[in-house]
């Protein structure tokens, strides 16, 4: 499908006729290589003591990988992205690197977020001959920050000597695109500050493709105490743009229900439209546009519809956004 006539008619289901079933399928693709992580930050579900109890842990399979790719080509997506991002650290599943090659080879686009501290030097040259990708990565300008609310002892060193050969590496490897997020705002500090610390620690003449800015916290459906910020609420358009899936295939409500509180379907069994347009599918949409949220278990708690001042709720950020992808 055309990319802007895709764009178009999701917008058009979204924000004029706010439909439940949907004449389109999904613009983005998420998939979990895995939700095993060896972080236990505060700001992320995998710190919770009883998360392995909510979802048992385990692996996207490069056989479950070739299905949803093919499921994926009988969709004919707008967007030629797949994030491969949900819940735990993509590097600890032993196939990562082939999956970003075997999306590749289909004509995909990788995104992921990782720690960055399994991604070292002969790691990145093998990511990078892979295909092309955007890893996002979350670091802080000073040690004391990093390794009290993200890393490990030791960790800070570790992720900087990785940070620096991959962002030198992107000079002369145009596939190789980079966020890095600051996280010390977690602690109180200015962020103003602690980005330009951050930023200091990097060469100056990095190309574009390296983007620096400061992390915003959410609370994940509900794993931080951020609530409601003001009175506006804003219908989430998550579920009229994206589907998030589980390393087994559950499609979930969203990238941010890491736990799988809402679960509507499964596309290693079914297919994606099937799945898309499903009863549980529509009665989520049906929720959100109700203005009835915690109707959905994945949305009760969840402080993004209720966000202040945020600016992916503006129609031209929302188009902005998926043209990019």
């Amino acid at each position: 499908m055309n990319r802007f006539l895709h764009v178009l008619r999701l917008g058009w289901a979204y924000r004029i006729r706010r439909s439940t079933w949907l004449p389109y399928p999904p613009y983005q693709y998420t998939i979990e290589p895995t939700n095993s992580c060896n972080l236990r930050c505060p700001f992320c579900p995998q710190s919770d003591p009883e998360h392995a109890q909510r979802r048992t842990f385990g692996q996207l399979t490069e056989a479950n990988l070739r299905v949803f790719l093919e499921r994926l080509q009988d969709t004919h997506p707008g967007g030629r992205n797949l994030n491969f991002t949900l819940d735990g650290e993509p590097f600890l599943n032993g196939d990562f690197i082939p999956f970003v090659e075997l999306a590749a080879q289909e004509g995909y686009f990788s995104i992921f977020a990782t720690n960055a501290t399994r991604l070292d030097a002969p790691t990145a040259d093998r990511l990078i001959a892979a295909g092309r990708f955007q890893a996002s990565i979350d670091f802080a300008a000073t040690p004391e920050v990093f390794e009290s609310i993200r890393g490990r002892e030791g960790d800070y060193d570790l992720v900087l000597r990785n940070l620096r050969y991959l962002l030198e590496q992107s000079k002369t490897h145009s596939g190789v695109h980079v966020d890095i997020h600051d996280i010390a705002p977690y602690t109180g500090v200015d962020p103003a500050v602690s980005l330009a610390q951050l930023r200091a620690l990097f060469p100056a003449d990095l190309p574009r493709r390296i983007r620096f800015d400061s992390r915003i916290f959410h609370n994940f459906c509900g794993h931080l105490p951020l609530k409601r910020t003001d009175g506006v609420y804003r219908v989430c358009p998550y579920p009229w743009t994206q589907m998030a899936v589980a390393h087994n295939g559950d499609c979930l409500a969203c990238c941010r229900d890491t736990v799988g509180r809402s679960v509507l379907g499964n596309v290693f069994r079914q297919p994606i439209m099937e799945v898309w347009n499903g009863a549980a599918y529509q009665r989520l949409r049906q929720n959100l546009v109700n203005g009835r949220p915690e109707l959905n278990a994945a949305c009760k708690d969840c402080d993004l519809p209720w966000s202040k001042g945020q600016p992916r709720w503006r129609p031209m950020y929302v188009l902005r956004s998926l043209l990019r992808r």
